[in-house]
């Protein structure tokens, strides 16, 4: 054998292989990736919390209806719930029919809860009778969806510029 055998396996070194990559610093990129992402975060977050805050007064709302044991109680109850969200104005005027159709108008999704008849009769005139016998399992069922479904603004709400101060009055 020559040693001067340009493919001999004697001429042969090891493979140099590189130091592994470290994690730390990170690349601009990833800094830039990070504060998007916890930007987004933050956003989310601040909109979830004023979601929650928003939609107070219908978790006190179904709270309040387990306890509410009169028709007229349940029917109070959906109007005071309706006036966080419509004018006390327009409120004022919904009495007898228009009261019970008006809060049919107002689920978005009326197959999920149609208004009966019988909590049709009980919304418009049962509040003002001295006796409740009727069972209440019904009304109840369609005050707690209406609680939960309604839109938090009104959609035929002609005057929605009123402030909060004049609903709470």
């Amino acid at each position: 054998m020559k040693a001067s055998d340009p493919t001999s396996l004697d001429r042969l070194n090891d493979i140099v292989v590189p130091a592994p990559v470290p994690w730390w610093p990170l690349a601009p990129g990833w800094y830039v990736l990070i504060a998007g992402l916890l930007a987004t975060c933050g956003w989310l977050a601040w909109k979830n919390w004023r979601n929650w805050k928003a939609n107070a007064y219908r978790r006190e709302a179904i709270r309040e209806l387990e306890s509410a044991n009169t028709v007229g109680a349940i029917s109070e109850l959906l109007r005071r719930t309706a006036l966080a969200t419509t004018s006390r104005s327009k409120l004022a005027a919904m009495t007898g029919d228009r009261w019970p159709e008006w809060l049919s108008q107002q689920i978005p999704n009326e197959s999920a809860a149609s208004l009966s008849p019988t909590v049709h009769e009980q919304l418009a005139t049962a509040a003002y009778r001295d006796t409740q016998t009727e069972s209440l399992d019904e009304l109840r069922a369609f005050a707690a969806t209406w609680i939960t479904q309604h839109p938090s603004t009104s959609p035929n709400s002609a005057d929605s510029n009123t402030t909060s101060e004049e609903r709470s009055c």
